[in-house]
């Protein structure tokens, strides 16, 4: 039987134990036995009251030296868990995790980060590249005590270049979290062309149905396949891009129908370059107002190193 790993990442005092404990309290993770793996002890700790309450037991690990694949078996062997749980340290690479061979039918199935945002801006100036490999493979990111003044969609954006698909979660300072659609877009959108980059369509996607006032009158540009299914009418064509919803296997092409005149040189599945006008009107086919687009110029353009590209 598979045994899932955990994986909480972080630097001191970012609220990883905090996060593993609410992780292991919650029903979804209830088992009979789950091993923690320790390799870092910060103010917050698993008193035993809380590990016997939890099936719970601990394996402090002093150094990477001491983190061996026989350490592991040992431990597979000795607790027999039905989950583990690794508090990693956040100054160790995480190569010297996933490094190790794991023992037989342990497998990671997820890698969670928190972060201090009081002290995020210090140490992206300052120690950007450990800063960075500690989030860079993670599908969950939590900032927590946010401050208003911070600058959320660049911080998203430095995050994203080096993890395109993770999920960045912003807490407020009393623990709340802020709500997404008050997070200022990544992009420009106050002048009358709006640059859309690559790694940004998924966001673009959703916040144009959402909120399409934004965009309404201007022209948007941005990198696309173009789509020429027999479904759509002449003159018509869906400039988009395959975003991936959840995993590997929902993977879908989105776009908006987008309307043009004259000679359109190109093929199903040939990458261009767009500058589109954005409307928003009521399709039939669709029986509802959605984005509708019309064609200002479409230039041909190189597959980019990102594909598909992801919604946040």
């Amino acid at each position: 039987m598979e045994v899932p790993v955990y994986v909480f990442t972080g630097f001191l005092d970012s609220g990883k134990t905090t996060l593993l404990k609410d992780t292991l309290s919650s029903p979804d993770f209830e088992t009979e036995r789950t091993l923690i793996i320790l390799c870092e002890e910060g103010d917050e700790e698993y008193d035993e009251q809380f590990l016997s309450a939890n099936g719970a037991y601990v394996v402090t690990v002093e150094s990477q030296e001491k983190l061996t694949d026989s350490l592991l078996v040992q431990c597979a062997k000795k607790f027999d868990p039905d989950q583990v749980m690794i508090e990693w340290n956040g100054t160790w690479p995480m190569s010297t995790l996933f490094d190790r061979e794991f023992p037989k039918h342990w497998e990671c199935v997820g890698i969670y980060s928190t972060v201090d945002a009081t002290t995020a801006e210090m140490y992206m100036t300052n120690m950007r590249a450990m800063f960075l490999e500690q989030l860079s493979q993670s599908g969950l990111i939590i900032f927590n005590r946010t401050p208003e003044e911070m600058d959320r969609a660049r911080m998203r954006r430095l995050i994203k270049a080096n993890n395109p698909p993770a999920q960045i979660v912003f807490e407020r300072e009393d623990g709340e979290m802020y709500d997404p659609a008050d997070e200022p877009m990544p992009f420009d959108v106050t002048g009358p062309v709006i640059e859309i980059e690559d790694m940004d369509y998924g966001l673009w996607y959703l916040d144009a149905r959402e909120h399409p006032e934004r965009y309404k009158g201007k022209q948007i540009r941005f990198l696309a396949q173009v789509y020429r299914g027999r479904n759509l009418k002449p003159g018509t064509f869906v400039p988009g891009r395959f975003i991936m919803t959840c995993c590997a296997d929902d993977i879908r092409f989105m776009g908006y129908i987008c309307r043009f005149t004259g000679d359109f040189p190109y093929q199903q599945r040939d990458w261009v370059k767009v500058t589109v006008d954005f409307g928003f009107e009521y399709v039939k086919a669709y029986g509802e107002k959605v984005p509708v687009l019309t064609l200002r110029e479409a230039l041909p353009a190189k597959k980019p190193s990102q594909d598909p590209v992801y919604f946040t």
